[in-house]
């Protein structure tokens, strides 16, 4: 069985990565659209890219983001090595999926089929719960 804190924690994973992709995915445009690097004939396109990348990661609206989302990538770690990996991976990905669909909606971001986004949060929660008392069931017979 699955205890209470292991499921918070695979819960909060799912938020702070989802929560955080929607973030870095403006923050990425605003300063692809605000990028003032000058490049010559001379440069090749492997250090443009690199300075570019390096002036992304210069913004705020970048890199804190990114800090949120990799404190969700330690607190994967850790879970992973404690708990059952069948349930923990598709609980975080999933979680991370709805996360992502409700930030980006209170963000203003607009979705082409919003029926069809609603539709799948609910079957994803749905797999989510199947898989958790999948996990629970084999682990009561055993």
């Amino acid at each position: 069985m699955i205890s209470s804190t292991e499921a918070i924690s695979l819960l909060l994973v799912g938020a702070l990565w989802g929560c955080t992709n929607p973030f870095l995915r403006q923050g990425s445009i605003e300063s692809k659209n605000t990028s003032t690097i000058n490049t010559s004939q001379e440069e090749g396109e492997e250090s443009t890219s690199v300075l570019k990348s390096l002036f992304r990661l210069a913004k705020i609206k970048v890199w804190l983001p990114y800090l949120i989302n990799q404190l969700g990538s330690l607190l994967y770690y850790k879970q992973l090595a404690s708990s059952n990996l069948t349930l923990s991976v598709p609980v975080c990905n999933a979680t991370a999926m709805v996360f992502s669909c409700i930030t980006s909606f209170f963000l203003g971001e607009r979705v082409n089929q919003p029926g069809r986004a609603a539709l799948g949060v609910v079957l994803v929660l749905l797999g989510v719960q199947i898989c958790m008392y999948s996990s629970s069931e084999s682990e009561s017979s055993n």
